[in-house]
Formats: structure tokens, sequence, C-alpha cells
């Protein structure tokens, strides 16, 4: 069994080797082959190199020789455009002296008529002449009778000048006539809301009297008494207007005290007017006020 392992192996490697050679013989072979391909491909190579060379030449060429045609197509074209505008030249000179010997004729019978013109022209001249010293004589009494104008005219803007400084001052008095009637007219309005201010207070006195009056004065009647009182000064701390908010906003024109929404409310809505006394009031007419 060993020397069938053996032989086995000999096998191998012979084969091993056989197959060793016959691949380094197609290695050379290929090697071979390969540098037969790249002599081919240098000469191939070269060769392109050659011919691409002679078709740049050749294009160089081409492009020199259509740039010779486009230069002599150029030229002949500016031959034509100089001949045909040449001979247009020509033609409408023709036309221009045709025109001018027209002008020519016609400026010659012109001539003779301005001439005829111009004796006429003369005679009138000598006319006006005559007429033109009438006038001169008449512009001389013109101007006396104009400096006699002038002189009324400067007498009258003085006058007027005189006018508008009385009227100067009489506007100056009468500002400040008007401001003395305004300052008074404030001062009245303050006297009237302070004059409405102080009958409220009189009326509400008056009031407060008449319950007194009226009230029990015992021991139970005493508690009622003070327990409506202070129910009443509850009512009086709250708006007037809408009866449910407390005073917070004081009017400085009348110094009467509502709440600050229904301020707010009569001041956007433009009745800027005190709803007790009917005083009116602006955007700085009105203030918080703190009761606590």
């Amino acid at each position: 069994m060993k020397k069938d392992y053996e032989k086995r192996k000999e096998r191998i490697r012979e084969e091993a080797s056989r197959k060793a050679k016959a691949f380094a013989e197609d290695n050379r072979h290929l090697h071979k082959e390969l540098l037969a391909k790249k002599h081919e491909a240098q000469a191939l190579m070269s060769e392109m190199e050659c011919t691409t060379q002679a078709f740049e030449e050749a294009q160089e060429q081409n492009i020199r020789l259509l740039q010779q045609l486009k230069e002599k197509d150029d030229a002949n074209f500016k031959l034509m455009s100089e001949r045909i505008k040449s001979s247009s030249i020509h033609k409408l000179m023709q036309e221009e002296n045709a025109l001018l010997q027209s002008q020519v004729n016609s400026l010659s019978t012109e001539n003779t008529r301005l001439m005829g013109q111009v004796a006429l022209l003369e005679e009138r001249e000598k006319t006006s002449e005559a007429s033109v010293k009438a006038l001169e004589r008449e512009m001389s009494l013109k101007l006396q009778t104009m400096d006699l104008h002038k002189s009324k005219a400067v007498e009258g803007v003085l006058a007027v000048q005189e006018a508008e400084v009385r009227l100067g001052e009489s506007e100056n008095k009468l500002q400040a006539a008007q401001k003395a009637l305004q300052a008074k007219a404030e001062q009245c309005e303050r006297e009237v809301n302070n004059l409405h201010r102080v009958q409220e207070e009189v009326g509400s006195l008056k009031r407060r009297v008449e319950k007194y009056k009226s009230r029990d004065w015992s021991v139970g009647g005493g508690d009622e008494v003070l327990l409506e009182e202070i129910k009443t000064y509850k009512v009086k701390l709250n708006c007037p207007c809408c009866s449910t908010r407390r005073k917070d906003t004081v009017l400085t024109k009348c110094f009467h005290v509502f709440c600050a929404e229904c301020i707010r409310s009569r001041y956007d809505s433009r009745l800027r007017k005190c709803p007790k006394c009917g005083a009116a009031f602006g955007a700085n007419d009105f203030h918080k006020i703190y009761l606590s």
C-alpha cells in the first residue's frame, strides 16, 4: 500500500512537472506574441501620428484657403456696394442739381417781386416816420400822465401800509380780549361746577338730616340705623353709572367719581361729558384714585 502511494505521488509529480513545462512553454509563446503585438501597435501609432499630422496640415491649409476666399468675397461685396452707392449718389446729385436749378429760377422771380415790395416799403417808411414823430409826441404826454399816476399810487401804498399797521394793532387787542374772555369763561365754568357740587352736597346733607329726624333712636333702632347707613355708604362707593363696579376714577373738571370702565367707554364713544353734571372732559381730565 505504501508502494502504491509512492507511485501515485510520483505520477502526480511527473504530471505537475509536465504541466509546469507546458505552462512555461505557453508563457514563452504568449510573451513572444505580446512583443509582436507591441511592435505592431507602435508601428500603428507612428502611422496614426503621421496621418494626424498630415490631416492637421491639410485642415490648416483648407482654413487658410477659406479665409482667403472669404476675404475675396468681402472685397467683391465692398466693391459692389461702393459701386451701388456711387451710382445712387450720382443719381441723387443729378436730382439735386435739377432741384437747385428750379430753385434758382423761382428765386430770381421772387427777387424781382421783392424789389417791387422794397419800393413800396420805402414809400411806407416815409409815411411811417411822420406817424412815429406824432406817436413820440403822444408818448411824452402819456409819460407825464403816468408819472402823475405813480405819485398818486405811492401815496395810496403809504395809506394802505398805515391802515395795515392799525389793523395789526386792533387784531392784537382782539386776541388779548379773546384770551381774557376765555380765561373768564373757564373760571366761570369752574365756579359753576363747584356750585353744582356744593348743591349736591347740600341736598345729600338735607336728606341725611331728614332721615336722622324721622328715625327711631332706641337701642334696637340704632343698630338698624347703623346697618342702613353702612348700606348707604356701600352704595355710594359703587359707580353711579353701572352700579356694580367700585369708584376708582375722578374727573378733575368737576371732581365727580366713577369707575374707570364707564369713563373709558364714554371717552371712546366720544360722549365726553360728566354723567352727573354734563361738564366736558378730555384725555388728561380723568385720573385713578385709591380708596383703600
